[in-house]
């Protein structure tokens, strides 16, 4: 035995003594050991000896002393268990330059490697067998006649497995200890290393029994791997979406990785949040770790050397990703995979064997993506694909490694398919942070990452899509994904180095396949005459040429090699027909025993639910009309009749009452057709489906349903847009077509909210005719249907809360689905409201999606319609802190949209829509695609103005402002002028807004929501880092979206303690008022902004000024006509007095409508404020005036006709009343008679009841017609309505429930609090003191007193009554409340 120089003991060999774990196992050079029962020694130069015990050993950690000195010591040491020395057998080892020695073990494993080695010792079958139970003395003997080259470069631990009983180490069956690339001086004398090498020779027992063991170490391997991320516990407690994304105090932090433990959780979070460093694993170690720079050199000690420095222990990040998908449940693997397809990730298509003895194909997890692309095919008619990526067919190349290989297979096919000046790492290699971290679980694991054209001829790489798989690991280990990637690939690429005979003769085996073989040689490794013949062989065997033959020269740099690569990509890509997508990947690795995630039991049920429903859908439209029935046309009537019912836009003459009867009777009788409709089957087996199906299956029902449907839209909108831009290029163009197209296309979506909206209706129907007593409550069918809405709202799917179709909110099925939330939730139910609000296609979705790692529906063909509200639930250490214990995210339909700018209510939907959310809202994000708020400027001024009509008191939303797709960073700087403009002009439409509604006070944009310019506005660079489709989501982008979250938590906090929690059910009567106000609303919402409505008010009141005029001109003319025609005699009525009359008329009528015309015109020129934006309105009113004309024309003649009809008839009328006179006299005088000729004195009483007989037969002789009687009190009621109907939804609402106008003539009146409107944001005492209490009360006396007098003095005429008197009688009460100067108007 030799000593050794080194007088120290190593750092490993201290652990192993004191029997403390190791944390880390990266895998060195291997030396030779020689181990005896309680004794390790190095044979080399010198040896060390030290005592341990075979459990120390045995740890199942691998030590490295990476500080040892090459100087000191003539070999590194690492205990690596690779082989057992077979029972009972004894051989010597020949050692060269003279030595030899004996190794002496007891079942204990033993790794060989000489230094002065130029080749391997080479260990048959015979040696390799299971470890047995007592310890037994071996020897070996070897010579160097025996051994062949070969090298490898693999991690030896990934491929040893510990056995039950024993807990030894053994290697699989075609392993190769590694030499490792961090091992000292491994460049200097790379070639006189040496292994040993196993070979896989095993009888058929033998073979099973290691089989056996091999398992074994998966789960030991993988159980370590675990243990150390923290997730031990998760195997069978898997990982759910809905712990990711529960709110927490540490989703808001940054998340610094010290510990092996974050990892997990900073890939998770990182991920859904969309950025691209979530694959990063490399730990950060505290300040008080680093004392490299503090530490004290003693004197004389070298300060620089070529020793390794220490570095942080770490994962590969391949290994983190197969232990969290292995720890997650099917929906969070699917999230994930989402995930890191929009990152521009590789996905996992086949995880190797981690808890279970058979591989994974990951299927369902790919499910919910899908791509855009344009093929080349495409480029000139600018048009698209769009279709599920596992139904995407494509050619498939397959890229592995044979042996070691000291190119960058990984990395090399990053270069391959980034574009030019664009580097993307799609998948994980060495040369990335801790990819050269060796892996542990990951190796056989198969990915797949594809290319996708963009149209762009010159840039694309690819003109056709492809994809492309990438196994980890070298191929004789797994065979199995290998023989899968042959079977599925258009052609494979084999990197290697050398060729030996093993792997030589395995090739052979793929003789008879018909699949494109490439060979990617690496020339910079040791060249040998002998892999060139085994390639030579090989090349007629594999059908290969030279073109098949890829060489990386030392000479030659990646950019060469990379532009090979892709023509070789491109010629198999166009030489090729054979495509496969990932559903046909499936079916092939179930025939080689590969397990797939879709078989699981629970999946396989719900997929059958859905094709139940889906298999009956030939035509999306169609099957809407038939199927979803209580829908379209009929749904939207009934939202247009309640908003009728609150409007009263069409009532016209008719009495309100009876109007409001017509309404609530037509509501009533589409709620009975509604109810009258039979529940299709498709319907019924989606009820069935969520009601009855356990939560798993349910869950599955519901996204394979998503699933089918969007494919089916996709589909039908593919067609319909193929035949519309058919149908514009074609010469002819058939109008009556494309106006068809117009209409089909939006009403060609579909997805699992028209179902849910269905099931709602139902519910609605059912509700309401019970409410109407139409319906016994024993007959209730759907009384269950809100809890199981509620439940999946619990779950984490959206609920519509405004129907996208007909912009109405099924107030009864939210209100109860809601309720019953609340009760589930034991009432407690404090939430906060984040809504998001901007015009449409601007990146709403996405940004709420990668805020909250959210799943609102993107893409899919079509944009969101209507608004959806999710439920975030709140961690409970966070929930004190927070002020909430749920966070509800309403993500909503986008503004401006297309296909609504022609509709003349455009401009209501959207301020409808706008201040609906708002109003909901604790905080509300407003997206703008730019800098520029000019587009969301008009629509925030209405909801202002919106709240100030609304009488909406104490509630005052957050604004937040985010300014997409800018990514300069003095944006903000740069903009701050064009902030405090923004500022001053929604200030100048506060103002604007209050003075139109009588405010007296000043009223600011900050008094009615919370905002500030400097703090409140946000910019974020562009969604992605590059071009689509192609493009990895811009990680500053998701960088700025996550500091945009911190900040409205940081909002949340700061306002939790100054306002009152809010729960579900003061969120149920929030929106309850706040839809009742909206639906009342009408006059403001017509105008795009509140300087148009101002000026647009501004006219109306001239307009009906000069009204007003006309009309009183009329009526003067009307009254002396009549008393000029009274003063005639009858004679005197000659016909030319009535075409005089008429001839008069016209001319007044037509002097009076010129000078109205004149008044508009003269209005329009004059130079008031904001005229230009009104302008558009002055044709309607010029015909208005013309309408007016012909009203007044009909009302002056048919007077005229009235007053000579009934003086014509004057003397007629004298002498009917003559003769009714004397046919009175002579009855009472008979019945005088009569009643003096009885013999028996009537008492008064008699008498009395012989003259009512009398007189009611004398008048039932006479030849009377009725007078029809006028309804005054209705006409005074439509006169007084038509006068506010421009006042505000508050004002509309108190109409609504006014009583009788008579009702109110018998009570006096008197002064109540609620007559006052308070101000807005400010209640103090000053409104409540006698002194305003008494001048409101004194106005409102005397405006009594005055209607009073005006009335007597009209009754006192005995005229008839005429409309005019009711706006002669309405005009002071006008101008006297505009006069007040009371800070506050009487309501």
């Amino acid at each position: 035995m030799y000593k050794s120089r080194r007088t120290s003991t190593p750092a490993w060999a201290t652990r192993m003594v004191e029997r403390r774990p190791f944390q880390q196992a990266p895998m060195p050079s291997v030396a030779m050991v020689k181990v005896e029962t309680e004794e390790v020694v190095i044979v080399g130069e010198e040896q060390l000896t030290h005592n341990c015990n075979r459990d120390s050993q045995l740890c199942g950690f691998h030590p490295l002393d990476s500080g040892m000195d090459r100087n000191n010591i003539t070999c590194d040491v690492t205990l690596v268990p690779p082989v057992v020395i077979k029972e009972e057998e004894e051989k010597e080892v020949a050692i060269p330059q003279g030595r030899q020695h004996t190794v002496q073990c007891a079942n204990t494993p033993v790794a060989c490697q000489f230094p002065c080695l130029k080749n391997p010792i080479k260990c048959e079958k015979k040696h390799l067998s299971p470890p047995i139970d007592g310890p037994r003395r071996k020897r070996m003997r070897c010579s160097r006649e025996e051994t062949t080259v070969r090298e490898s470069v693999i991690d030896v631990d990934k491929y040893t497995i510990s056995l039950e009983d024993s807990g030894i180490q053994i290697p699989s069956s075609e392993v190769l200890v590694d030499k490792a690339a961090n091992s000292f001086d491994h460049n200097k004398k790379r070639s006189e290393d040496a292994v040993i090498v196993i070979e896989d020779d095993m009888d058929e027992n033998g073979s099973q029994e290691f089989g056996a063991a091999l398992v074994n170490g998966n789960l030991v391997r993988v159980e370590s791997i675990l243990m150390q991320l923290g997730l031990n516990g998760r195997k069978n407690n898997k990982l759910t979406l809905e712990e990711v994304l529960e709110i927490s105090l540490e989703m808001l932090k940054i998340v610094v990785t010290r510990t092996l433990q974050d990892l997990p959780w900073h890939f998770l979070r990182k991920l859904m949040v969309l950025n691209g460093t979530a694959r990063n694993t490399s730990l950060v170690l505290k300040a008080d770790e680093d004392l490299c720079g503090d530490e004290e050199v003693e004197v004389g000690s070298e300060v620089f050397g070529l020793r390794e420095m220490h570095s942080a222990v770490s994962v590969n990040p391949l290994d983190v990703l197969c232990a969290i998908l292995l720890c997650s449940d099917s929906f969070l693997q699917q999230e994930i995979l989402l995930k890191m397809s929009m990152c521009q990730f590789a996905l996992p298509l086949i995880l190797p064997p981690l808890d279970k003895p058979k591989c994974t194909f990951v299927l369902w997890g790919m499910r919910d993506i899908v791509k855009k692309w344009r093929p080349h095919s495409l480029a000139k008619s600018k048009g698209f694909r769009e279709e599920s990526l596992v139904l995407t067919s494509m050619p498939a190349i397959s890229f592995v490694r044979l042996g070691s290989c000291g190119l960058s297979k990984s990395k090399l096919l990053n270069e391959v398919l980034s574009p030019p000046q664009q580097h993307h790492d799609f998948f994980v290699h060495r040369d990335m942070e801790c990819g050269n971290v060796p892996r542990e679980i990951s190796d056989g694991l198969v990915e797949i990452s594809w290319y996708f054209p963009g149209g762009r001829e010159n840039s694309d790489l690819f003109p056709e899509p492809l994809a492309v798989l990438n196994l980890r690991g070298d191929i004789l280990l797994h065979w199995m994904q290998f023989r899968f990637l042959i079977e599925i690939s258009s052609a494979v690429f084999i990197f290697m180095d050398c060729l030996h005979q093993k792997e030589y003769r395995k090739l052979l085996t793929l003789q008879r396949s018909a699949l494109k073989y490439y060979i990617i040689f690496n020339s910079e490794g040791r060249k040998s005459k002998e892999t060139l013949g085994f390639l030579n062989k090989l090349a007629p065997v594999l059908s290969m040429n030279k073109s098949h033959f890829l060489v990386k020269e030392k000479s030659q740099n990646n950019a060469e090699l990379v532009k090979k690569l892709r023509l070789a990509m491109g010629n198999i890509i166009n030489l090729h027909q054979r495509t496969v997508d990932v559903v046909e990947m499936a079916v092939k690795s179930r025939f080689l025993g590969i397990w797939v995630d879709e078989d699981e039991e629970e999946c396989c049920i719900g997929s059958r639910q859905t094709m139940a429903i889906t298999a009956e859908i030939k035509e999306v439209v169609n099957y809407k009309c038939n199927v979803l029935r209580l829908q379209g046309d009929l749904y939207k009537s009934i939202g247009k009749t309640e908003k009728e019912l609150c409007r009263m836009k069409d009532q016209g003459d008719t009495p309100p009452e009876d109007y409001k009867s017509q309404l609530r009777k037509k509501l009533l009788q589409l709620r009975q057709k509604q109810y009258a409709c039979d529940l299709s089957k498709g319907v019924v087996t989606f009820i069935s489906a969520i009601s009855q199906l356990p939560q798993a299956e349910k869950r599955y029902f519901l996204k394979w349903l998503k699933f089918r449907l969007d494919y089916v839209a996709r589909g039908s909108l593919s067609k319909l847009r193929d035949e519309y831009k058919a149908k514009c290029h074609a010469s002819g163009e058939d109008v009556q077509r494309l106006r068809e197209l117009d209409k089909l296309i939006p009403a060609s979506s579909l997805g699992v909210e028209h179902f849910m909206r269905e099931m709602g209706q139902f519910y609605e129907a059912e509700s309401s005719l019970i409410k109407d007593g139409k319906l016994s409550k024993r007959k209730r069918q759907f009384r269950r249907l809100p809890g199981v809405a509620a439940d999946l709202l619990l779950e984490g799917f959206p609920m519509e809360l405004v129907d996208g179709d007909s912009s109405n909110i099924p107030l009864q099925w939210v209100t109860d689905v809601l309720t019953e939330l609340h009760s589930k939730l034991g009432g407690k139910s404090r939430m906060q409201v984040i809504t998001v609000l901007g015009v449409q296609s601007t990146g709403k979705s996405t940004l709420l999606n990668t805020m909250f790692g959210l799943q609102f529906a993107v893409g899919s063909g079509r944009c969101t319609r209507g608004d959806f509200m999710t439920l975030l639930r709140v961690a409970k250490s966070f929930q004190q802190e927070l002020g909430c214990d749920f966070i509800l995210v309403i993500d909503t339909e986008g503004l401006k949209a297309p296909e609504l700018a022609k509709l003349e209510d455009s401009y209501e939907h959207d301020n409808e829509l706008a201040t609906l959310v708002i109003g909901l809202s604790d905080i509300t994000i407003v997206n703008l695609a730019v800098e520029n708020i000019t587009e969301m400027k008009d629509i925030l001024q209405i909801v202002v103005h919106a709240f100030l009509r609304m009488e909406q008191t104490g509630h005052k939303p957050n604004c937040q402002f985010v300014h997409q797709n800018v990514s300069d960073v003095s944006a903000h700087d740069q903009n701050m002028r064009d902030r405090k403009r923004l500022l001053e002009q929604l200030n100048e439409m506060t103002k604007a807004a209050a003075k139109m509604e009588k405010y007296s006070r000043d009223v600011a944009f900050s008094d009615i929501m919370d905002y500030d310019p400097e703090k409140h506005n946000w910019y974020i660079p562009g969604l992605w880092h590059g071009v689509p489709p192609m493009a990895p989501v811009n990680t500053g982008y998701s960088e700025c979206v996550y500091d945009l979250k911190k900040y409205l938590f940081e909002c949340i906090k700061s306002h939790c303690h100054n306002r009152a929690p809010k729960n579900i059910p003061h969120f149920i009567e929030w929106v309850q008022s706040l839809w009742n106000a909206v639906k009342h609303e009408h006059f403001i919402f017509s105008f795009r902004n509140s300087l148009v409505a101002m000026a647009y008010n501004q006219l109306v009141v001239k307009y009906s000024e000069w009204e007003w005029g006309f009309r009183k001109e009329m009526h003067l003319w009307v009254s002396k006509t009549e008393i000029m025609i009274k003063n005639k005699w009858a004679d005197a009525l000659s016909p030319d007095l009535s075409i005089k009359l008429k001839v008069e008329s016209h001319q007044k009528l037509h002097d009076e409508g010129q000078k109205m015309l004149s008044s508009l015109k003269s209005y329009f020129e004059s130079k008031l404020e904001n005229l230009h934006l009104i302008e558009k309105y002055r044709e309607g009113f010029a015909r208005s005036t013309t309408s007016l004309r012909m009203e007044l024309e009909c009302y002056v003649l048919g007077k005229c006709e009235e007053f000579l009809l009934i003086q014509k008839n004057r003397s007629k009328i004298i002498h009917l009343q003559t003769e009714y006179m004397k046919t009175i006299e002579n009855k009472v005088d008979n019945l005088l008679v009569n009643c003096k000729e009885r013999a028996q004195e009537l008492g008064e009483e008699d008498l009395k009841e012989e003259f009512e007989k009398m007189w009611a037969g004398m008048i039932a002789e006479l030849p009377l017609e009725s007078i029809p009687q006028r309804d005054i009190p209705q006409n005074v009621h439509y006169q007084l309505r038509k006068d506010l109907e421009n006042r505000g939804s508050f004002v509309m609402q108190m109409l609504q429930q006014a009583q009788s106008l008579q009702s109110y003539q018998t009570n006096p009146f008197q002064m109540k609090k609620e007559y006052l409107d308070l101000p807005l944001f400010r209640k103090t005492k000053e409104y409540f003191k006698n002194e305003y209490w008494q001048s409101v009360e004194e106005l409102a006396t005397s405006l009594m007193e005055e209607c009073g007098g005006y009335v007597a003095k009209k009754v006192q005429t005995k005229g008839d009554y005429d409309e005019s008197f009711c706006r002669e009688l309405l005009e002071p009460v006008n101008e006297k409340l505009q006069e007040q100067t009371t800070q506050q108007h009487l309501i």
